[in-house]
């Protein structure tokens, strides 16, 4: 077996903790990000503001002001967040090492509003603040701020978004964003206000991505598409484009098929398949009688029997982890009467487990048959949803082959198992 292997430079992720990130800038030169947690309900404005002002007065002071420390390259800035007077935006004022002050003024874009911290006690959850590097590819610390809708009236516009801002000439600049997707597939600029994601992550250096989006095509086969975002700093620009996932793009690859994975495991890990009718429904007893489980009929057009779904799975995953995959489901999907049906429910989640990052990739060649392994690592968090580090995130292996789906996985482990 003969290969070669190929190093991803990945960003390591920080708990927002000003005292943690600073240890990490000094122990490690890769970049880190100091993020909002992913378990965001908790972080935003609740909707009641008599029940707000009752809890603020006897539990928690407001939120009011928030300091980081923010480094351009070889200068060092404090950076303070304020709400402004109608607490509708924010006020960013940056002083730097001579104690020089300069303001810029964030307004939310029409139909969103600023995300201010519930209390002081939450005030590092107002703005992302994402460490530069120091490689050969340098990018000076960003500061992430996240919108949310103000209603809901619009369907059409995503729930959050967000803007990047850093220092450039000494004073606090804004990224301005530009989508490349031309209808007619150029790459005709559009200008937007904002990035139309909040929960982005950076696969490579100076450039970010949200998590892919797994569609169903028409005969029932499943898609992944990724849409990034590379910053040009000397312009300071962002320019939104789809990315290639092909296996000439072997990273982004790697993360679409993690993704199609991911999207066909959950159903014999997290939740059922879809179930329509909750009115009828089947009751077997235990084999000692003492216990009794009710089934449901399965409503998916693209299987109607245990046979047809373990065959769709088999186009995905090898052999061996269908096997595994209809062993340990607590969804116990079984024929009655002919038909496919399942115990409603799911095997629980693990909340302190988070995003995956793929590390590494080493591609070989075993008999003719191209192989490629994804490390990875995954984020861990505290009972608060705080990011304390990685764990293993297991290996993922693909075949590369010519089939409709264009790969076999031959190892996987779930995420949030």
């Amino acid at each position: 077996m003969t290969g070669k292997k190929y190093i991803l430079k990945l960003m390591a992720l920080s708990a927002l903790c000003l005292a943690l990130a600073c240890c990490a800038s000094g122990k490690d030169a890769q970049p880190e990000i100091t993020s909002v947690y992913s378990g965001r309900a908790s972080n935003y404005v609740k909707s009641n503001p008599v029940a707000n002002s009752l809890e603020e007065s006897v539990e928690e002071p407001p939120f009011s002001s928030y300091t980081y420390d923010f480094k351009v390259y070889e200068n060092n800035y404090m950076l303070t967040v304020d709400p402004d007077d109608k607490r509708t935006g924010l006020v960013l004022t940056l002083e730097d090492k001579d104690f020089g002050f300069s303001t810029f003024n964030v307004i939310p874009p029409d139909g969103y509003v600023v995300n201010l911290p519930y209390s002081q006690n939450d005030a590092s959850t107002v703005c992302t603040v994402i460490k530069g590097t120091e490689n050969e590819n340098s990018l000076p610390d960003l500061l992430k701020i996240d919108f949310y809708l103000a209603s809901f009236e619009d369907e059409s516009l995503p729930y959050s978004v967000s803007r990047l801002y850093t220092v450039s000439g000494g004073t606090l600049k804004e990224f301005k964003v530009y989508d490349m997707r031309g209808g007619d597939g150029s790459d005709e600029r559009k200008a937007l206000g904002y990035i139309p994601e909040s929960d982005i992550f950076q696969p490579e250096t100076g450039k970010f991505m949200a998590d892919p989006k797994v569609t169903q095509n028409d005969d029932g086969s499943l898609e992944a598409s990724i849409v990034t975002y590379t910053l040009d700093m000397d312009k300071m620009e962002i320019y939104c484009r789809n990315e290639p996932c092909t296996i000439d793009s072997p990273l982004y690859y790697g993360y679409a098929a993690y993704a199609v994975a991911g999207n066909i495991y959950r159903y014999f890990k997290d939740t059922s398949l879809n179930v329509s009718d909750y009115e009828n429904y089947v009751e077997v007893m235990s084999a000692d009688g003492n216990s009794s489980q009710y089934f449901f009929k399965v409503d998916d057009p693209r299987f109607s029997t245990v046979a047809e779904l373990r065959s769709y799975a088999e186009k995905y995953f090898d052999k061996s982890i269908v096997d595994e995959m209809f062993l340990s489901a607590p969804q116990q999907y079984r024929d009655i009467d002919g038909e496919l049906y399942t115990i409603v429910g799911d095997g629980g989640y693990n909340a302190t487990l988070g995003r995956i990052f793929i590390t590494e990739l080493e591609e070989n060649d075993d008999g003719g048959k191209r192989i490629m392994t994804y490390r990875t690592k995954q984020e861990k968090f505290n009972e608060e949803h705080e990011l304390t580090g990685y764990v293993d995130g297991g290996d993922f292996t693909l075949e590369i082959n010519d089939s409709e789906t264009g790969f076999l996985i031959t190892q996987y482990r779930y995420p949030n198992s």
